[in-house]
């Protein structure tokens, strides 16, 4: 015994050596350990006996064996400690248990007053094998929780059974609240009964295994096993070509492995036990302890099936098995909550391709039905027994992370009939699962964004997509492929992303807490799945055996698939179009205006849209991301934001093109929340709308909120109207009472790699750095350093520069350098109802420099609190935002308030128009909701008599002497489109 004590201690300082220098998470120290013998505060009833033990444990080196023979009970009798603990609102009792022999019992827990009452209480389940965490909050125990003068703690042996004893270590009577995110399990199935909400999806595994298969096992048939086979044999090439290369495996990761491995002294002890470092959760583990998470442990399993694999070598077998032996003593087992289990998915992912490499090791073994349980457990592929639950949260997480597991454990399920049954589970879960989903919870929405957390999330959906691009792939050709519509719905994700994205790269407004980072962009795997989709059939009715939609915008991405660039050769598929005319997001308050090989991202905010996401140690001054932005990618070869000259390093945090912002120091523009913020805005008319699907408007009417460092009621109303290359800003009742910092438009900020790098400023080239400019008057004309040309009108102060800027990382707050070119118009600090309007052209032509600089191109007919109307004279497009209720004089007489409507007249007379207002109709507002979209009606007044072209769903025509009145029901944010004619 005393060689393994010994021996754990030094595995557990030199793994301190070797895992010190990774991330740290804020780790759960156990209040009560057993390193120095039995606390006083414990006692043995009759029967039973205490005594500290090195056979397990979980914190230090030693942990408490109770050995019982029945009945007895264990008592903990320190009233202080107690009462601390309960004094604090959703605190409760963190302990883990190892348990030798399992036994279908339970283990009772008693909170007793001083006078004998039990106001608290649960049992915990006894039958497993191995380590179990034991936590629970007091609210959530049974009980009449008639009180909180709890001075002492009862354990109570099981029930039927004579005798056994029990490992207790690492002990906590919280005085702080418990996770909030705490997992029912198989020891107790009933904790966290607040936990009602399925967003919390890592946690109900438990739930899910209580599941049951409608369609019973049968025997295959020889198609049906070739089926299989075949699957199984894709997912071999898919796990293959996630590989890192040779050189990587064997010089970086078996050696990290195997350091880590030695460090963690995991060995068989002599009686057949296991033991080395513990195994926790991320929110517990200490590394500075030598303590170990999930992500060690598929680091270590995924080294040494790769040796096994690749280099054909069998030198690490042993140690593969020895290590999942351990986890599962320690605790990665079935029906296991593992205290909290929370975003486990990203620390597994590795555990299931190792698994499916040594599938035959295993299976020579005899662990297949034993690693196999765990495998499916932790993979939630019991979720899939039962059709996808409509209104399920969170689904871009599973999509990512759990995807490919269930993928791997239903067909290493032990009978060839079981993995068929899952399959077909399987197929029908996640086709379901791929249907739009209501309100603001995770998932697919009807205009093709994919939302987490809340909202649209491109850096989430990536990851997502390339896990169901690779089912995709995996089951092509065979009956495990996704239902039509299933695949309909995919497609448009897919597509939309395409859409918002240019090349592969998205813009700031969208970026969510990972700003100019290369977190904003479609990585390959993603691209790949739009070839693995359109490889399962065609949706477009073309005839073609593949999509040719998806395919074309496979080849524009730059898939690197060979076998789909053979087939879509063979195909005679054609790279696709570049995507160009407006595109309305609203469930993101997203506009994407593009043309040629430059995209716009317009983004807004509102109350059921936020505008950024701001972590502890993310984005910590992303704060303004959607503050109407407009900016633009469109230079490189091939595009990227980096070389459209959006890059970290000195980026000023205040100035995003096209935002309107309060220009403030560092530390009050640092989110002034420690943790999470996604702030909305309390208006809800901001948003998008178009016009045929080639024009669009951008509003946002800001209202700032109430918190530290913030301008509460500073106001903004702002439109961008885009017509072709060109787009009006237009800003109105920009007031605040911010004395102390100038409030600024910023109409570009680009990085510059070449000082030399020129601006144009009234016909007047400037090349020279840095450069301080101040200009005003009725037209200025400037140009970026990206061929962009801007005409502010009536401008007071607009400041332009070329300089060296110093900005914080928005992870570490290291301060960063980088040289910029921007121009803003500053409005002065504390202004009052004070606006701007000017014209941006995107790249254009010499002959567009030369009218430019002579006429505007549209005219401004309304810019104030009420209403912003342009009419482009190009397209003839005239466009109204009408902040409030409108009444005007022209075609439109009256409109009804947070409406933006936009028209033409064709040469034949007709007049095409679309209403729309971005509000989603959602009014319960909350973190997420399943409320669908409720339909909102509008009213406009039309001089004349008119009546629609042909039928237009939602529109309804009434004649009211020399007018028309129109209702159109919007819903989803989506602009009505119709056409009219006149009586």
């Amino acid at each position: 015994m005393k060689k393994t004590l010994l021996y754990g201690l030094s595995a557990v300082l030199t793994l301190t050596t070797i895992l010190g220098s990774l991330p740290v998470h804020a780790a759960i120290d156990a209040k009560i350990n057993f390193e120095t013998g039995i606390p006083k505060a414990f006692v043995a009833g009759d029967n039973s006996t205490l005594t500290p033990s090195t056979k397990h444990f979980k914190d230090g080196q030693q942990s408490m064996l109770w050995s019982w023979t029945a009945p007895s009970t264990l008592q903990y009798n320190d009233f202080g400690q107690l009462m601390r603990s309960f004094r604090v609102k959703k605190a409760g009792i963190m302990l883990w248990i190892y348990n030798p022999r399992a036994v279908d019992a339970d283990l009772h827990f008693a909170f007793e007053t001083p006078t004998g009452e039990t106001p608290y209480y649960f049992d915990f389940h006894l039958d497993f094998t191995g380590w179990r965490a034991c936590w629970i909050k007091y609210g959530d125990m049974p009980g009449d929780h008639s009180s909180q003068q709890i001075s002492r703690m009862v354990i109570s042996t099981p029930e039927g059974v004579t005798s056994g004893e029990l490992f207790l270590d690492r002990l906590t009577f919280a005085e702080t609240k418990l996770h909030d995110q705490i997992t029912p399990d198989q020891q107790i199935p009933n904790n966290n009964c607040n936990l009602k909400r399925s967003l919390w999806h890592w946690a109900r595994l438990w739930e899910w295994e209580q599941y049951t298969y409608d369609e019973p096992l049968h025997e295959l048939t020889p198609e049906e096993k070739q089926e299989l086979d075949l699957v199984k044999s894709r997912i071999t090439s898919i796990v293959e070509a996630n590989m890192s290369s040779a050189n990587y495996i064997n010089g970086t990761i078996i050696p990290r492995a195997l350091k880590t491995f030695a460090a963690a002294g995991i060995h068989r002890t002599d009686d057949g036990g296991i033991i080395g470092a513990p195994l926790l959760s991320n929110d517990e583990c200490n590394r500075s302890k030598g303590e170990l998470r999930l992500d060690d442990i598929e680091n270590m399993l995924n080294a040494f099936a790769l040796n096994s694999y690749i280099n054909n070598d069998p030198k690490y077998e042993d140690d593969f098995f020895l290590v999942m032996d351990h986890a599962i003593d320690q605790g990665f087992a079935f029906g296991h909550g593992n205290g909290t289990n929370h975003h486990y998915g990203y620390n597994v992912r590795k555990i299931y391709d190792a698994m499916w490499l040594m599938r035959d090791r295993i299976a020579q073994r005899g662990k297949t039905d034993e690693y196999v349980r765990v495998l499916a457990y932790w993979s939630g592929l019991s979720e899939t027994r039962k059709p996808y639950v409509y209104g399920r949260d969170e689904l871009l997480d599973s999509w990512h992370t759990l995807l490919m597991p269930k993928l791997i454990s239903a067909l290493m399920l032990p009978t060839e009939a079981e993995q068929l049954r899952a399959m077909k589970g399987l197929s029908r879960w996640l086709s379901g699962s791929l249907d739009f989903t209501p309100g603001t919870i995770g998932g697919i929405k009807v205009d093709g964004t994919t939302f987490h957390h809340g909202g649209l999330y491109p850096a989430y959906s990536t990851g997502a997509f390339a896990a169901i691009g690779y089912y995709c792939k995996a089951v092509r050709g065979t009956e495990f492929n996704l239902t039509e519509q299933g695949r309909k719905c995919f497609k448009l994700a897919l597509m939309t992303m395409a859409n918002y994205t240019n090349l592969r790269d998205w813009g700031i407004g969208i970026a969510g807490r990972h700003p100019l980072n290369k977190n904003g962009r479609i990585p390959d795997a993603d691209v790949n799945a739009f070839g693995y989709l359109a490889a399962l059939g065609d949706l477009t009715g073309s005839g073609k055996t593949v999509d040719p939609e998806l395919a074309g915008a496979y080849l524009r991405l730059k898939g690197t698939d060979k076998e789909l660039n053979s087939l879509f050769k063979k195909e005679g598929i054609e790279t696709g179009p570049t995507p160009s005319g407006f595109f309305v997001y609203n469930y993101g308050a997203l506009g994407i205006h593009r043309r040629a090989d430059w995209m716009v991202t317009l983004k807004a905010f509102n109350t059921d849209v936020w505008g950024s996401e701001i972590y502890t140690r993310d984005n910590r001054y992303g704060r303004y991301q959607s503050y109407g932005t407009a900016p633009i990618i469109g230079s490189g070869n091939p595009v990227t934001a980096f070389d459209s000259g959006f890059k970290q390093e000195g980026w000023d945090w205040n100035r995003v093109p096209g935002a309107t912002t309060i220009h403030l120091p560092w530390a009050e523009l640092n989110s002034p929340l420690p943790g999470t913020l996604m702030e909305r805005n309390p208006n809800r008319f901001s948003g998008a709308s178009s016009l045929e699907g080639q024009n669009g408007i951008l509003v946002l009417h800001l209202t700032e909120g109430n918190r530290k460092n913030f301008t509460p009621g500073a106001t903004a109303y702002k439109t961008v109207f885009c017509f072709d290359n060109r787009m009006v800003f237009l800003g109105s009742g920009i007031d605040n009472n911010n004395t102390s910092y100038p409030t600024e438009t910023t109409l570009f900020q680009l990085n510059m790699e070449d000082r030399g790098e020129a601006l144009e400023v009234d016909g007047q080239i400037y090349d020279t750095f840095p450069l301080q400019l101040s200009k005003s008057g009725e037209r200025v004309v400037i140009s970026d350093t990206k061929g962009n040309f801007y005409v502010v009108k009536d401008v007071a102060v607009l400041n332009i520069a070329k300089q060296e800027q110093s900005s914080p990382n928005d992870k570490t707050h290291a301060m960063q350098t980088g040289d910029f070119a921007s121009a803003w118009i500053d409005h002065g600090r504390a202004p009052k109802q004070a606006g701007y309007e000017y014209v941006v052209y995107i790249q254009p032509s010499n002959k567009e420099i030369n009218r430019l600089l002579k006429k505007d191109e549209y005219e401004v007919l309304r810019k104030d609190n009420a209403a912003h109307v342009v009419k482009d004279l190009q397209t003839g497009i005239t466009g109204y935002v009408c902040f409030e209720e409108y009444r005007g004089d022209g075609l439109l007489r009256e409109v009804t308030d947070q409406t933006i409507v936009m028209e033409r007249t064709t040469p034949e007379g007709e007049v095409v128009m679309s209403v729309c207002t971005p509000d989603l109709g959602i009014t319960e507002k909350s973190y997420t909701t399943r409320q669908e979209s409720q339909p909102i009606e509008k009213q406009l007044l039309l001089s004349g008599t008119w009546e629609l072209t042909a039928p237009a769903a939602g529109v309804e025509l009434t004649p009211e002497a020399d007018a028309t009145r129109l209702k159109v029901t919007c819903r989803h944010g989506q602009p009505v489109e119709f056409h009219l004619k006149k009586k």
